[in-house]
């Protein structure tokens, strides 16, 4: 946070959604008369705030469409009285109205139905990409401390992207600076690379194999299927969770065995296509398995996903079908993608979670 908590009342830590990018700031904030201050930010005047749930821990503004003050621990009285109270209805039924809460209600009942008999896959099928990918570049916003910016490795990262992809769904990579070797696929197409994953890996292909996967993951909807299954339709309205939260559930999702299935298939066919070999993927499998054996506790994601001595093999099975490849990066590329971060640490320091 960006200032300590204040046992007197006159400041505490929040955290702000300006409504001008996804980007979270820390801040903190105190009453002055009849105004929000938000350090940082323009006062803000009370009359303008509006209460969005029932806890008082989180605030939308009248004014600024996507506005979100939040606090993680609960302010003291000196601020929280000031602040408004909830409503009779509750923040979302009086944003839009009784009637129209009645409606949205029926229709999510029906969504909540169907998700019971038919399962989640159906209902995230139905959603618009347009919208996935908005919540998704909000998702992401929560990462922007993190992100590596580098012009000549984010565009060999693009172009690596756009062999991997179908030309009808952009994929959008960034790198964070996050010491684990792991990847994650947000909703719309975003797929974030952690350094670690780059820092480890012996080849770009191997970068391409496990970029290819969560591809894979955005191209079947399993996205948008476990956040469905943690939050449920409320993902739907904007009341299961904020977009931290979203992200957090990300990162530590644990999909199907049949998701991971269906990844791998992917990865495998677009690699192909792609001219690039499986079998730098197998190889990284090969690493994982020995690890597995010794480190089980880090591995904890093993029990949904299939083990990675079988992955290996089928990774491997179809580079032997393939009768020539071209490496996923040149060297000035991959050199290019290797140095976004900074100096790379030294190997064998990170867990995977991949």
């Amino acid at each position: 946070m960006s200032a300590p908590s204040d046992p007197h009342g006159r400041r505490w830590p929040a955290w702000l959604h300006d409504g001008q990018s996804a980007l979270r700031h820390e801040t903190s904030v105190s009453i002055e008369g009849d105004s929000l201050t938000i350090d940082g930010f323009a006062p803000v005047p009370l009359e303008s705030l509006r209460r969005l749930d029932a806890r008082g821990l989180l605030y939308g503004h009248k004014d600024i469409g996507g506005w979100r003050l939040g606090f993680d621990v609960e302010p003291p009285a000196a601020i929280l009285w000031r602040l408004p109270a909830a409503t009779h209805y509750g923040g979302l039924i009086d944003r839009i109205g009784l009637w129209r809460a009645v409606a949205a209600l029926i229709v999510l009942s029906a969504l909540a139905l169907v998700a019971a008999v038919q399962g989640f896959g159906l209902i995230a099928r139905a959603i618009p990409y347009s919208w996935e990918q908005k919540l998704g570049d909000a998702i992401s916003g929560d990462f922007g401390e993190h992100a590596c910016r580098a012009p000549a490795g984010q565009q060999a990262l693009d172009g690596l992207a756009r062999r991997l992809s179908p030309a009808s769904r952009p994929i959008r990579i960034g790198v964070v600076d996050i010491p684990v070797v792991n990847a994650v696929a947000l909703p719309g197409g975003r797929i974030l690379i952690f350094r670690g994953l780059i820092d480890e890996a012996a080849s770009p292909d191997e970068v391409a194999g496990v970029l290819a996967h969560e591809i894979g993951h955005v191209e079947h909807r399993h996205v948008l299927v476990a956040l469905l299954r943690r939050f449920g339709i409320g993902l739907l309205i904007g009341s299961g969770g904020t977009a931290a939260e979203y992200g957090q559930a990300l990162i530590d999702s644990r999909y199907s065995r049949a998701a991971e299935s269906e990844a791998d298939d992917y990865s495998i066919a677009r690699l192909r296509a792609a001219g690039i070999s499986p079998a730098a993927t197998a190889a990284l499998f090969r690493r994982l398995g020995k690890d597995e054996a010794g480190l089980p506790g880090v591995f904890a994601y093993l029990a949904s996903h299939p083990p990675s001595a079988d992955r290996q093999r089928r990774f491997a099975r179809a580079a032997k079908a393939m009768a020539g490849a071209r490496p996923a990066l040149d060297p000035a590329q991959w050199a290019a993608v290797r140095a976004m971060c900074g100096k790379a640490k030294p190997k064998g320091d990170f867990p995977f979670r991949f």
